[in-house]
């Protein structure tokens, strides 16, 4: 399938600059001693600046009480802290991807997109071609499936690697599922791949690197030879637009470093609790044909991912973890960032209340997604108890310090990866960026807590597609 006479001219001007990378940066030695001791600094400075602070005084009144045991709402993120900091300590960088071995299963890069933002979906279908033409491991495919639309005419079908699905505008699932879920379905059942085909599934922004690309074929070389056949998944980056928009990449840092927390937790453990990405999944064709599809109804199709890992897993089917990394793009705006936020938190809410699963294959995430709910209310708190003096049992400051340091190791670990893959190596750059993303952490907090209060307040019009 794959189009040995393109024009390597025109593929490599797609390609973007290739930063120098370290595959053996030190995550296999001073991983774990960077992480301990930043959590365990975090946690003292804490400590240590609060009795620096005015002498607090015990409540004395009801109102006084109720303040002082309101503190309890910082305990909210103990739990994913404490579980992501046991994945963040287990995680290790491989250093055999250069090892990885070519396949004979074909690997298929679906890019869905409703068609609006058609130079971001030709630059991911150019960056696959590059990036398949450099680290040419298995035979592919590049399926664009897309809603009609007058942009998918702009589509270069003369390409032979290319597919392109189109979704009729008239085309109506069984159970109605509306966006990108009723496009996933369609493609389902209209893709020509194999069956033994390996699917890649991107959003129209997501695109493979080197890493990606030996990884997936590691993964598939694994499940073939052990007839697991397991969903994969792996870590997305975020640092493509960092020159253009510095403040939101620092600000979805935390996103690589939830990967690299409590989503590599669960899929060392086999089960999605925490729920799966929409990208960077990885599945055999026949695998994901077997789930039935993503036709969910308007229950499922706002966080479809979520809802469709909790079916596989009910299905029997379990998950893995997939080494190297794509790229994404973080949000141009903050008002889009906030859209985004909320947008996953009314899908997942909507997917713990209706998937049609076992108790038991909800109880993770609807816990998670419940403690989520209290971040706005806990950043409130926060700044309510700069204007109090009322004593806060110390144990609760404790654990409140240990958590909020758990949750900036997601920063600044998804920071260190994010600036290695982007070639950051000038060190008063990285310092800089750094002290960057630790002295704004108090300002993503609240970012993120103002999304899920916007949810909380407002439904979400639709799946939102934001600016990218």
């Amino acid at each position: 399938m794959r189009d040995l006479n393109l024009k390597r001219e025109q593929v490599c001007a797609a390609l973007p600059r290739e930063p120098v990378r370290d595959w053996r940066w030190g995550w296999l030695t001073g991983h774990r001693a960077r992480v301990i001791v930043f959590t365990v600094s975090v946690v003292a400075i804490l400590i240590a600046s609060h009795s620096l602070s005015p002498a607090t005084r015990p409540p004395k009144t009801a109102p006084e009480d109720i303040i002082s045991w309101a503190s309890l709402l910082w305990l909210g993120a103990l739990l994913p802290g404490s579980l992501g900091l046991i994945g963040t300590l287990s995680y290790r960088f491989p250093s055999d991807l250069d090892e990885a071995q070519p396949i004979n299963n074909m690997i298929c890069w679906r890019i869905v997109t409703a068609g609006k933002n058609i130079g971001i979906v030709l630059s991911t279908i150019r960056r696959c071609q590059a990036e398949m033409i450099k680290t040419p491991l298995a035979p592919y495919v590049i399926e664009v499936v897309i809603d009609e639309c007058s942009n998918a005419a702009l589509l270069p079908v003369e390409d032979v690697d290319l597919r392109v699905i189109v979704v009729p505008r008239d085309y109506v699932t069984p159970n109605h599922s509306r966006f990108k879920a009723r496009a996933l379905h369609y493609a389902l059942l209209n893709s020509q791949i194999p069956a033994t085909a390996w699917v890649v599934h991107l959003d129209e922004e997501t695109q493979p690197t080197p890493s990606a690309i030996k990884g997936v074929c590691k993964f598939v070389c694994q499940e073939e030879a052990s007839g697991r056949l397991r969903i994969g998944q792996g870590a997305l980056l975020y640092h493509r637009e960092w020159e253009r928009h510095p403040f939101l990449t620092l600000a979805d840092n935390v996103r690589t470093g939830d990967d690299f927390a409590r989503f590599y937790l669960q899929h060392r453990l086999g089960v999605t609790i925490f729920g799966l990405h929409g990208s960077f999944i990885v599945v055999r064709n026949d695998v994901e044909k077997s789930t039935g599809g993503f036709d969910f109804g308007p229950h499922g199709d706002i966080t479809e991912d979520a809802f469709w890992a909790l079916k596989a897993m009910q299905n029997g089917l379990r998950c893995a973890w997939v080494d190297g990394f794509l790229e994404e793009q973080s949000c141009m705006t903050i008002v889009d960032f906030l859209r985004q936020r909320r947008r996953w938190f009314h899908g997942l809410v909507r997917t713990v209340l209706y998937a049609p699963v076992k108790l038991r294959w909800r109880i993770g995430l609807g816990v998670n997604t419940a403690l989520w709910a209290l971040a706005p209310f806990a950043v409130a708190y926060t700044v309510c108890e700069f204007f109090y003096n009322v004593e806060i049992p110390f144990a609760v400051r404790i654990f409140a310090s240990y958590s909020f340091a758990t949750f900036a190791v997601w920063y600044v670990t998804g920071l260190k990866a994010n600036m290695d893959e982007h070639g950051i190596k000038n060190v008063w750059t990285r310092i800089r960026f750094t002290l960057l993303q630790i002295v704004l952490l108090p300002v993503f907090c609240v970012l993120e807590g103002l999304g899920v209060l916007w949810g909380l307040a407002s439904h979400a019009k639709g799946f939102e597609v934001v600016k990218k």
